[in-house]
């Protein structure tokens, strides 16, 4: 009498993702145990979620310290006005508030989180998009010829495709927004960098289009990672 062993199906190791912001924030993923065992997508969606309105509310502070920052360094150099010793007083007395600015590590670490959170994101995303392209070349309608029921539904199945393919390719629109709000932190932090368009994922004429430039935005977002202190 033969047996045959189950089938295990294991669940991959999750971890929980953070970004450390500038003034000791800390923000961390929220499994959501109410839909079920959480994933690493998932997290990483979750922390996207808190991200964005947590840099919304910072962007001025950031813009503010931005102008003050390039101030410091326009009193303290060689054409020095005499009446400016008001404003160097002002600043030093915030010299605890602007130690990020003249000493940038910690808006290094923050700037890699974040790309760090937006590049996992983004492989999410086009593990999900091939995952539905493939299940959409399995589909050969050619075969239920004559049948037209089974004609009609993976006719069906084609078109909820696409669909899907759609409704996603809408939801990369706020990385756009995130791109933006980065900004004032990499002018802080006096790094030269250039964030790639997402203009070019979303006019993409199709959905493979899309993902052929998605993959190379990803290489290009690896390599700035990389070229952070």
């Amino acid at each position: 009498m033969s047996t045959t062993a189950p089938i295990c199906v294991e669940l991959p190791a999750i971890s929980i993702p953070s970004i450390s912001l500038p003034m000791g924030i800390e923000l961390q993923a929220i499994a959501d145990f109410s839909k079920g065992p959480p994933t690493n997508c998932a997290l990483l969606h979750n922390l996207m979620v808190q991200l964005m309105p947590t840099l919304a509310g910072l962007t001025c502070i950031f813009k503010i310290l931005n102008v003050i920052g390039a101030l410091e360094k326009f009193v303290s150099g060689p054409l020095n006005p005499s009446n400016v010793k008001g404003v160097t007083d002002a600043i030093g007395g915030m010299s605890e508030c602007l130690s990020f600015i003249t000493g940038p590590a910690v808006l290094f670490q923050t700037i890699k989180d974040i790309l760090q959170l937006i590049i996992g994101y983004l492989k999410c995303f086009a593990d999900a998009i091939k995952s539905v392209l493939d299940f959409q070349a399995a589909i050969d309608l050619s075969a239920a010829q004559g049948n037209p029921g089974l004609l009609a539904s993976l006719q069906c199945a084609n078109d909820n495709a696409n669909t899907t393919m759609q409704q996603m390719m809408i939801s990369l629109g706020p990385i756009g927004p995130l791109f933006t709000m980065i900004q004032p932190i990499i002018g802080l932090s006096g790094l030269s960098i250039e964030l790639p368009s997402v203009s070019s994922l979303t006019s993409a004429s199709n959905v493979a289009e899309a993902v052929d430039k998605l993959d190379a935005m990803l290489t290009e977002l690896q390599q700035i990672v990389a070229s952070i202190p």
